[in-house]
């Protein structure tokens, strides 16, 4: 090891060594290995992993000291070399510095808050259509009853694409790019080859051109619209930069797959785990409902949309249950962070799953308990679920708002109750975190509504 090497490993936390078995451990299960890493080295150590060196931090004030940073400090986080591979290279969440800057200005407008509630008609005519399909006595998986209503809501809002058999294309598509998205080359990039045609990633290769196929039409026909419609589409199509340029196909076409595949899969997985967390606490689902109620017997879904009730409940559910367990920074040319000097091209990482449990900000923090929503905001350093400083998602308004809304449709209509008699465990999905068997719920009843014929 030269001198340049042992200065850089004396400048880094303690922490274990090996990184195949250190990225097999975590993989298997985070926050295990989480809890024994901090018991073992404290609140901030060093792992290795198959791409690099990361220092974890667990706590709010470190994780607000990474979030204070800019772009000066740090470039773009941990995989992007598997993620550019499926989102693009014009995606905001692989851009870094001003070309994040610049494009991130463009993009905000389109994806204001309030812009936002224009798509809650559509989520609610989603949640309605698929909950006709469920018949009382019959279990569904609700990872998957609710990855179909996120798909058709996303499709319709992004896309604008509403003819059936061209819903039914983008669907499939969809899920076969994210079905194949698998964690282990994230962490072991040698996997990331198609082996002459055979394994994962040619699989993952060959679903992903069929895709970009289906957007490159999608992005033609609305180029040559007469007039823009009301989807995301039609309006990244119609934006321009500070120089009055258009935005590229390439670049059109690589946000649009960051919404589509991004975006429906983590609100999706999030509902999962709000209806199974309403149907655990039956004072909650009763508090829920006599809310909604004040709102009539059909309320307009952007009411839905606005209810503190139904938000503080999806906001709960993404504490509790974080999808995606860290946020990255990778230090540009060295960063000060609490009493260490971070090397150059170490990558930072909070963890959400640890700063979310903090006892100090959320006391029981294993408990369900959506009232601490309404009775304090918590800045982004402490609730960490949709990021926070330069990078905060942008689609932050509209996952929010498709939650509620979906939630606010279908808990009026429909009892739920868990086919598990022990909790939930937290398992890896793709690379995420979902709830294990896509938490299974049984239909008790329906409450009210039209019948299924």
């Amino acid at each position: 090891m030269d001198s340049a090497s042992r200065m850089n490993r004396m400048d880094l936390p303690p922490g274990p060594r090996y990184a195949p078995l250190q990225s097999f451990l975590y993989m298997l299960n985070p926050y295990g290995y989480m809890a024994r890493m901090r018991a073992r080295f404290g609140d901030t150590f060093s792992m290795p992993s198959m791409n690099g060196m990361l220092v974890l931090v667990n706590t709010p004030d470190a994780a607000r000291e990474i979030l204070s940073g800019g772009t000066k400090d740090f470039d773009i986080g941990f995989g992007v070399d598997l993620l550019s591979h499926l989102l693009g290279s014009n995606s905001l969440l692989l851009l870094a510095g001003d070309a994040h800057r610049r494009e991130r200005k463009v993009l905000s407008p389109v994806f204001h808050g309030n812009r936002m509630k224009a798509y809650a008609p559509a989520m609610h005519q989603a949640a309605m259509d698929r909950g006709a399909q469920w018949l009382p006595g019959e279990t569904i998986v609700m990872q998957n009853e609710m990855q179909s209503i996120s798909l058709d809501v996303i499709i319709r809002a992004v896309l604008g694409v509403t003819e059936p058999e061209r819903l039914s294309v983008f669907r499939e598509a969809i899920r076969h790019a994210v079905s194949e998205v698998s964690p282990w080359p994230l962490f072991i990039s040698p996997l990331r080859h198609e082996f002459f045609g055979v394994g994962p990633w040619a699989r993952f290769m060959r679903h992903k051109r069929a895709f970009d196929l289906l957007l490159a039409e999608e992005i033609t026909s609305a180029r040559s619209r007469p007039e823009p419609g009301e989807d995301i589409l039609s309006r990244l199509v119609d934006c321009t930069d500070e120089e009055g340029q258009s935005l590229s196909d390439s670049a059109i076409r690589d946000h649009l797959v960051t919404l589509l595949i991004a975006g429906h899969e983590t609100t999706a997985t999030a509902l999962a785990w709000a209806f199974y967390e309403v149907t655990q606490h039956p004072e909650i689902e009763r508090w829920l409902l006599d809310e909604i109620a004040t709102l009539g017997s059909e309320p307009d879904p952007v009411q839905l949309s606005d209810l503190p009730a139904l938000q503080a409940v999806s906001r709960e559910t993404l504490r509790l249950h974080p999808i995606v367990p860290e946020f990255f920074r990778t230090v540009k040319n060295g960063y000060r962070l609490q009493n260490w000097n971070i090397p150059p091209g170490v990558v930072l990482a909070g963890s959400i799953l640890s700063i979310q449990q903090d006892r100090e900000l959320y006391p029981h923090p294993e408990r369900f308990d959506p009232q601490r929503f309404l009775q304090q905001d918590f800045a982004p350093h402490e609730f960490a679920a949709f990021g926070g400083g330069h990078r905060y998602c942008l689609g932050a308004a509209f996952a929010l708002s498709e939650m509620s809304v979906v939630l606010g449709t279908l808990l009026p209509r429909y009892a739920l109750q868990s086919t598990k008699k022990r909790p939930l465990k937290t398992v890896r999905r793709h690379i995420t975190l979902g709830p294990e068997g896509g938490a299974p719920l049984r239909v008790i009843a329906q409450r009210f509504g039209p019948a299924r014929h």
